[in-house]
């Protein structure tokens, strides 16, 4: 969304909405990588769904989607049938835009247990996009939809 502003910073009744790729169902949670919060960047990532169930197609969520606003890309991970994700977070891990880790919280309803699930950024989209998928305690274990949150140990 631009909105055009005067020296005042009032705004001139200019307000225009690009799209920012292609991708046409719905969508929450984007992040991208916060070292380029600010910078101009390339790339978001967001949770969506994947539109295979017949009632609620468009929640909740259990597809990541990461939509390159420079070449128009979409690249998709889906989590699996009956299982769904939250909020995803990710963790920079050197200079390039997508170079780092994608976190997201997994809930498998059978089995009603939580997974974190760590993503390569650069190979959404790929068989080996999985780096892994670590099992929470079952004490840990919380409802889906809450958002999350990473942090430096310093």
């Amino acid at each position: 969304v631009s909105i055009t502003l005067d020296a005042k910073g009032d705004s001139n009744e200019k307000c225009e909405v690009e799209p920012l790729n292609q991708w046409k169902k719905s969508a929450d949670f984007p992040v991208i990588n916060p070292s380029f919060s600010g910078l101009k960047n390339t790339i978001v990532y967001a949770a969506t769904s994947s539109g295979s169930r017949p009632s609620l197609p468009h929640f909740p969520f259990d597809t990541v989607v990461k939509l390159n606003l420079s070449n128009k890309s979409v690249r998709t991970w889906s989590v699996g049938h009956r299982r769904f994700i939250g909020e995803p977070i990710f963790v920079p891990k050197g200079v390039e835009e997508d170079n780092g880790y994608l976190l997201v919280v997994e809930y498998a309803v059978s089995v009603q247990r939580c997974y974190l699930v760590i993503l390569d950024p650069k190979k959404i989209g790929e068989d080996d996009a999985l780096v892994a998928r670590l099992e929470v305690p079952r004490h840990l274990n919380f409802p889906l939809g809450f958002h999350g949150f990473w942090t430096s140990a310093k």
